[in-house]
């Protein structure tokens, strides 16, 4: 593992096993360096994983830098590379400035300040723009969450972890559970087949959490409680924001899977279009 002692760290945290790393480019070693030099002035994440880590940790890693090393989008966090050391395998990320859109939202909460609905917009559109390029690629996320939606210094949203993601094949059949139980889709936590439209429940509550501040169902994961799923009620009065915010929250949090939408169907209705007219 990285050397919590070296000076070029800024900060550092291990989550599930793996070390997260935020230093200057200028201070990796000098065969990654000459690999990222057009980046010399910039923050990266560097996760870092042991050789020695149980395997569901360093499986993690590997599928992130699959995964990431295909992508290029401007809602995608930018994957810069990787190298090994003699103890652990380690990939170059980009560092996003203002953290994640959990605590941004818990901040929001705390203060009880709403979002007005341009805003809400705004961060909506980052998120179905990487999503689509994800699923256009043939990519499930399968734990998409406000923490693993990071904002940058210019507000702009960007979708990061993808260390359970899956590259979906013609033939492949999903029942593995796994995810974050608050943000599963229902057909996943049951354990039946799921394809794409399990990212589109979970877009559904992040955009109910953006509307409200909460989740929408943190009750029904209490103890003992089993009620059955409903699609939330967004206050629409209240915080002025048009009807159709509940339409488009209404499309994406269906238990039925048959019901719920696609991302593209979701993107071709009038009311969609014409809530995302009025962010620009």
């Amino acid at each position: 593992m990285i050397n919590r002692s070296s000076t070029y760290k800024e900060q550092s945290y291990i989550n599930q096993g793996i070390c997260y790393v935020v230093c200057w480019k200028k201070f990796l070693p000098k065969d990654v360096m000459e690999g990222l030099y057009r980046y010399l002035s910039q923050r990266v994440v560097i996760k870092s994983i042991p050789y020695n880590s149980p395997d569901y940790a360093y499986q993690a890693v590997v599928k992130e830098h699959t995964i990431l090393s295909q992508m290029s989008h401007p809602r995608i966090i930018q994957y810069y590379g990787y190298f090994q050391t003699a103890t652990s395998w380690n990939i170059v990320l980009e560092f996003a400035e203002r953290g994640n859109l959990a605590d941004f939202l818990e901040r929001r909460r705390q203060a009880k300040c709403h979002l007005n609905q341009h805003t809400i917009m705004a961060k909506f559109g980052d998120i179905i723009d990487g999503l689509m390029y994800l699923h256009l690629r043939n990519v499930i996320h399968r734990d998409l969450k406000p923490a693993n939606v990071l904002i940058c210094m210019d507000n702009r949203l960007k979708l990061a972890d993808f260390g359970i993601s899956k590259i979906m094949h013609e033939s492949d059949l999903n029942r593995t559970i796994v995810g974050t139980p608050l943000y599963m889709a229902p057909e996943v936590a049951r354990g039946k087949n799921y394809d794409y439209k399990s990212d589109v429940w979970a877009l559904g509550l992040i955009f109910y959490e953006l509307c409200m501040l909460q989740h929408p169902f943190i009750e029904h994961f209490g103890a003992g409680r089993r009620q059955k799923l409903r699609t939330p009620l967004i206050d629409c009065e209240q915080h002025g924001y048009l009807s159709t915010m509940q339409t488009l929250c209404d499309m994406m949090i269906k238990v039925d899977v048959k019901k719920r939408g696609t991302l593209e169907n979701i993107l071709k209705q009038t009311y969609t279009l014409q809530l995302m007219n009025h962010v620009d």
